[in-house]
């Protein structure tokens, strides 16, 4: 390559680097930017939505405050006239009857007074939060009252003649303040919960085209293409009055024109600057061949005595560079025949070592790999194809591929023995874990209640199915004396060893306490206060305990945040037993838990079951549901026997499931009453 082309390939390559540098730092700085743009566009939109959400509430406080001091209000509602108190409502300009209200107030005794509006039958407030309402507290803010319903809500304490304490609770629809989130971002709005269920979208095409995958809870801000339109996309957590996360407020920002006029921008940019290049380079190569003209008529000289014609002659002489190597020249013709010489007998010399040294490199070649064998053994019978003069550099190559075609070899044998010592540790401990998990799980299969002993008054039977090697759930009955019975089922936040262990905590305590509180809510009262001590895994436990009186029917019990029972009667009546309102246990010390009372004809039954049944999710993602259970239940459970009635129902998810993996534990406890002197029968 002459050496004028070097110099230009070196400038251009110059040239060439200095743009990839800037378009470096140019890349860079939009990250940079695009980064500082998501923060902004992230904090900007959580203040407007904060803000929205505070106008909305203070609006609803207003309006409260209106409804508190209407005495026509107070008159009908200490009359319990709903309808007097849905006219006072109206004539304040609250217009209950609409979807998008809501309206509730409740006593102190958690008595729901007065409901309208699209939560009518439905609890607004959870226990927890109604507590802190009666307490005086005003509670503002959001609150998920449904699967796919979100309302933004105010509450006020007041206090009625003959009723006490109240708190007056209303409400709107949260996709009002959607839609004016998304008019003033001038943007598409979708609300998704925490499941990633739509509460309400200004495009819901959109939000089906886009089929994101976003965390609610962690604010995100991203750009995407979608039908040939640009977008960016950000999402923002939003909380609700307990200050936990409920959902996300997700916009589309339609960025087209802006992402188009800055690639137009950037792409004639780069194309100026490569043209700038080009026109550098040319004209540099020019400038150079001028001034090489003379210096590569030098060079040819040179390579016409190189090849031993020494009838040449060089037409520049003088002092100046090409003078010097005409001098030169008259030197090298008289050395000419001695290096022809000296050449003849190093040749002859270099043979010979090459043949020792390849007779060594054969032998060497057959204590390797066969394959690496057979490419050493190419290496060496081919011959130097244009470089007669230098077969020993040849041979030093072939010696230097079989050294490291030998290392390479050593290093792999070695690591293999390193690898196979470490897979049989790792079987070992594997085995070991495997062995050490199915005793725990035949452990805790076996503290779990086995056959109930006959009784002509009951019959009782549990089932638990774990969806690991251990699980969470429990269920347990026994004797307390000899006319009531115990019994609970529960479920365990997590699952695996730990909730297993806080399962075995869990049961063991509960047992030990009911034998000596004989009130289900002061048993459960107490093992809260046991559980909730030292939680440092802050796990919790969702518990259905009750008492039944044999003799009797009666049945006392507590439900502290599970799945409300069903009972079905003789004639087939399938319904579902009213919740106590009590939060799960271990969350709170000293939360105070209400009873309640229901009485059992001979004949009912109950039955109890955790999130595992309803949860169940099949191969499309789709739950399986309370309303298929009570159709389940409706189809003839009150004529199945006790155990069959369990079977049945794990049989019936696990053909819902169609093959999907089992999401969590599944326990079952069917109890049914014969009456105080029913005949003895068995189960």
């Amino acid at each position: 390559m002459l050496l004028r082309t070097r110099i230009t390939l070196i400038v251009a390559i110059g040239f060439a680097v200095l743009m990839l540098g800037i378009w470096g730092a140019t890349l860079l700085r939009d990250r940079v930017a695009e980064t500082q743009e998501a923060e902004l566009a992230i904090e900007g939109q959580t203040v407007l939505w904060r803000e929205i959400v505070a106008f909305q509430t203070s609006n609803l406080a207003r309006i409260l405050e209106r409804v508190d001091s209407s005495a026509a209000f107070r008159i009908a509602l200490g009359f319990s006239d709903r309808p007097g108190v849905a006219a006072a409502i109206r004539e304040l300009g609250v217009n209950i009857n609409d979807d998008d209200t809501y309206f509730e107030v409740m006593t102190a005794d958690r008595e729901v007074v007065f409901s309208d509006g699209g939560t009518a039958n439905r609890y607004i407030l959870d226990a927890g939060s109604l507590d802190r309402a009666l307490k005086g507290e005003v509670l503002s803010g959001l609150r998920q009252v449904g699967a796919n319903q979100v309302v933004v809500l105010t509450t006020r304490t007041v206090e009625l003649p003959g009723k006490g304490t109240a708190v007056l609770i209303l409400g709107r629809d949260a996709a009002l303040g959607m839609e004016r989130f998304a008019r003033g971002l001038t943007a598409t709005t979708t609300l998704v919960t925490l499941r990633g269920r739509v509460v309400a979208s200004t495009d819901f095409r959109l939000w089906e085209r886009a089929k994101l995958s976003i965390t609610p809870r962690r604010p995100t801000s991203e750009r995407m293409v979608l039908d040939g339109r640009n977008y960016n996309v950000t999402s923002i957590p939003i909380s609700d009055i307990s200050a936990s996360t409920v959902g996300a407020l997700v916009s589309f920002e339609d960025t087209t024109e802006t992402v188009q006029a800055t690639a137009f921008i950037r792409q004639s940019a780069v194309t100026g600057a490569i043209g700038l290049v080009l026109i550098g380079v040319i004209g540099l190569n020019v400038f150079l061949w001028y001034s090489f003209r003379p210096l590569e008529s030098a060079i040819d000289v040179l390579q016409a005595l190189a090849r031993g014609d020494t009838s040449v002659t060089v037409g520049h002489v003088g002092n100046d560079e090409i003078g010097r190597i005409a001098s030169a020249v008259l030197a090298l013709r008289g050395n000419v025949q001695a290096l022809a010489e000296t050449r003849r007998q190093r040749e002859r010399v270099r043979r010979r070592q090459e043949a020792v040294i390849s007779a060594e490199l054969q032998a060497l070649a057959d204590a390797i790999d066969p394959t690496d064998r057979e490419e050493v053994l190419a290496l060496l019978a081919k011959g130097s194809e244009g470089e007669q003069d230098d077969e020993l550099r040849r041979v030093a190559r072939v010696l230097h591929d079989l050294s490291r075609r030998i290392v390479e070899q050593h290093t792999r044998l070695s690591s293999m023995v390193v690898e196979l010592r470490e897979a049989l540790i790792t079987k070992t401990k594997l085995a070991g874990l495997q062995q050490e998990l199915e005793i725990a799980r035949q452990v805790q299969l076996a503290i779990l209640p086995k056959e109930f002993p006959p009784d002509a008054r009951v019959a009782i039977h549990g089932q638990m199915t774990p969806a690991r090697e251990v699980g969470g759930d429990f269920y347990d009955y026994f004797m307390i004396d000899d006319t009531n019975l115990g019994f609970v089922v529960a479920d365990v936040s997590g699952k695996g060893v730990p909730a297993a262990l806080f399962m075995a905590i869990a049961r063991t305590l509960l047992r030990s306490t009911a034998l000596f509180e004989r009130s289900p809510a002061s048993s459960i009262r107490r093992l809260n206060d046991l559980l909730a001590v030292e939680n440092e895994q802050m796990l919790f436990v969702t518990v259905l305990y009750g008492v039944i009186d044999l003799s009797s029917g009666r049945v006392t019990y507590v439900n502290a945040g599970h799945n409300l029972p069903y009972r079905i009667t003789r004639a087939g009546e399938v319904s579902t037993v009213p919740s106590t309102g009590g939060m799960a246990v271990a969350v709170l010390e000293g939360f105070v838990y209400v009873e309640h009372e229901l009485h059992l004809q001979p004949g009912d039954t109950l039955f109890l079951y955790t999130d595992g049944v309803n949860e169940a999710f099949d191969v499309d993602e789709k739950p399986y549901g309370e309303e298929r259970l009570e159709d389940l239940l409706r189809s003839g459970a009150a004529d199945w026997s006790v155990p069959e009635l369990s079977e049945r129902v794990l049989a019936s998810v696990h053909v819902f499931e169609r093959g999907a993996p089992q999401a969590d534990d599944i326990t079952c406890l069917t109890l049914r009453y014969f009456g105080g002197h029913g005949p003895r029968r068995t189960r």
